[in-house]
């Protein structure tokens, strides 16, 4: 048989950093909100998140309660906290942190994001007030107010919650800060199996809304890079004969 030309667009998206056979032998996990259900669907770590958890309040405590001891826990809170009051949240924060201190946990906390609503304002003081307590507590704190998030498309339509290449730069951030060791990266078909799982907890992206992977930043640190998109295009040539 004759072969047939092949004409068409291959592209090439920069990789979602997950966790892989890291994330089953490192013993970390996640804690938090709903932006932390997203994060532990990129990260594939064990996820004792959920949705509308706050500093404030009993169910971050409850979290650290079931969470088995001695772990990295990768704490997302703060961006419902910053939807209302963040008057006298040092005492639920010490709270949290005394929680995992008895269950000897290394925390891994990340600060909230920029949100594209009016109260971003309340989330930026937040995030200067996490950023000054927790480094002297020994709690290792990941800022999210960078380019990125500002700026990059990587918010779902509320402006709150985040899109899979949101999660994915969130987490290749934070794993970077925390020292993991650099986890095998997904396929493209494993990632988008994971953003379909049923009963997921975090809003779906926008009907019609194109799927897409993160883009590792350079080492660098300069920030959100864009894909590279490759481009194979094969030209149709006369047909050639068929040979017995």
């Amino acid at each position: 048989m004759g072969v047939r030309a092949l004409a068409g667009v291959i592209c090439v998206l920069g990789c979602a950093f997950a966790a892989g056979a890291v994330a089953r032998d490192s013993g970390a996990i996640i804690l938090g909100d709903s932006l932390g259900v997203g994060l532990a669907e990129v990260s594939h770590l064990q996820n004792f998140a959920h949705i509308s958890v706050h500093i404030r309040g009993p169910k971050a405590l409850a979290q650290i309660r079931r969470a088995p001891a001695g772990v990295t826990a990768f704490v997302v809170l703060g961006t419902n906290d910053a939807n209302g009051s963040i008057a006298h949240l040092d005492k639920s924060i010490d709270d949290i942190l005394a929680a995992a201190e008895k269950k000897h946990m290394r925390l891994v906390w990340i600060g909230p994001p920029c949100i594209k609503q009016s109260w971003d304002t309340r989330a930026r003081q937040l995030d200067k007030m996490l950023a000054e307590k927790l480094p002297p507590r020994g709690v290792i704190y990941v800022p999210m107010r960078d380019q990125a998030f500002c700026t990059a498309g990587l918010h779902e339509p509320d402006g709150v919650h985040l899109k899979t290449k949101g999660y994915a730069y969130m987490w290749d951030k934070a794993r970077r800060v925390a020292g993991l060791a650099n986890p095998a990266p997904l396929t493209t078909g494993s990632v988008a199996t994971a953003a379909e799982t049923p009963n997921r907890t975090v809003p779906p992206p926008a009907p019609g809304a194109a799927f897409a992977l993160a883009a590792a930043p350079h080492s660098d640190a300069t920030g959100w890079q864009e894909p590279k998109i490759y481009v194979l295009r094969v030209k149709r040539g006369p047909p050639r004969p068929i040979r017995d």
